[in-house]
C-alpha cells in the first residue's frame, strides 16, 4: 500500500520509547501481509536523502495483545452469590438437622489476580454469611433453665413447630482457582474460608392452641472464629460450591463448664 504523508511544520524526527514521529516526511510507505508490517519514510524539508525503514511482526504483536487482554479480564473485584443448604455432620446421637430446611446465603465481593501469562487466579474478598440449621419437625433445640444448650420436643399439642440454629458471620475467602479449556470459561477454586461469626441465635416458633409463639435465645454459645475448606466447580456464569468445617459450630463448654450439643458446619449449593 502506497501512501503519502504530509504533516505540520518541521522537518525532523523525533523517537519516544517505542513511538517515532515524523513531522513533514516527503513520501510514507506502509507494506502489509500476514505476518510483517513494514513502513518506509523517504525524505523531508531540507534532506531529500533522509530514509527510515521499520518492520512490525503482526502475529507475534497481535498474540501477545490478546493474551495481555484476557488475563486483565481475569483482574479485578466480582461480586459473589451463593444460595444452598447446611447438613451438618457429627450430630450428637439421636439427634439430627433437617438438611433441606436448612439453609445458606452469602455475598460480597472478591479481588482476584492472574499473573501475566498464567491461567492461575488468586483471590481474597469479604462475605456476608448467613447460615441456621433447623431440626426435624415436633423437635427443637434451646436453653434450658441452667443456660444450658441442649435438644428436645415440642408438647403432644404443639402444631406449625420450626426450631433452629441461626449463626451470621463476616467470611474472608482465600482462593485458588484453575481455569480450564482454550475459551476459560471452566474453573475449579480451592480455598480456606475464615469466618468471623458475629452473632448466634436460637429460633423457635409453633402455635398452641391457635396461638402462635416465637422465641429468640441469645448467647448459644458459637465459636467467634471457625475455617471452612470450600470447592467451586464453575462453568460459565453457574457453579456448584461446597464448605466443610473440621471445627465445630458451637464451643466445646458453656459458661457454665458443661458441654455443649457438638456438630461440624457442611452446606452445598449454588455459587454464582
Amino acid at each position: 500500500m502506497m501512501m503519502g504523508l504530509t504533516v505540520c511544520t518541521s522537518a525532523s524526527a523525533t523517537e519516544m520509547n517505542d513511538t517515532v514521529v515524523f513531522n513533514n516526511p516527503k513520501k510514507v510507505t506502509v507494506m502489509t501481509n500476514d505476518s510483517m508490517q513494514k513502513v518506509k519514510v523517504s525524505g523531508k524539508d531540507g534532506d531529500e536523502k533522509f530514509y527510515y525503514e521499520s518492520k512490525v511482526d503482526i502475529k507475534k504483536s497481535t498474540s501477545k495483545m490478546i493474551k495481555k487482554s484476557v488475563i486483565d479480564d481475569e483482574n479485578g473485584w466480582v461480586l459473589d452469590l451463593g444460595l444452598g443448604w447446611a447438613a451438618p455432620t457429627k450430630t450428637p446421637d439421636g439427634h439430627g438437622f433437617a438438611v433441606f430446611k436448612s439453609k445458606e446465603v452469602f455475598f460480597g465481593l472478591r479481588y482476584c489476580y492472574a499473573p501475566d501469562k498464567a491461567s492461575q487466579v488468586y483471590s481474597v474478598g469479604l462475605w456476608c454469611d448467613w447460615r441456621d440449621y433447623a431440626v426435624p419437625t415436633n423437635n427443637m433445640i434451646g436453653k434450658n433453665v441452667d443456660d444450658i444448650v441442649g435438644f428436645g420436643v415440642f408438647g403432644e399439642n404443639a402444631s406449625k413447630t420450626d426450631s433452629r440454629i441461626r449463626i451470621f458471620s463476616l467470611s474472608v475467602p482465600f482462593l485458588f482457582t484453575q481455569k480450564f479449556g482454550k475459551k476459560n470459561k471452566s474453573s475449579f477454586s480451592l480455598g480456606p474460608v475464615v469466618n468471623f461469626n458475629v452473632r448466634g441465635r436460637i429460633n423457635n416458633e409453633w402455635t398452641y392452641d391457635d396461638v402462635e409463639t416465637e422465641t429468640s435465645t441469645k448467647k448459644i454459645g458459637q465459636r467467634p472464629v471457625t475455617v471452612d475448606i470450600m470447592g467451586i466447580l464453575k462453568s460459565g456464569g453457574i457453579g456448584l460450591y461446597c464448605k466443610y468445617s473440621p471445627m465445630s459450630v458451637l464451643k466445646n463448654k458453656s459458661e457454665n463448664g458443661v458441654e455443649n450439643p457438638q456438630f461440624h458446619s457442611l452446606t452445598f449449593g449454588l455459587f454464582f
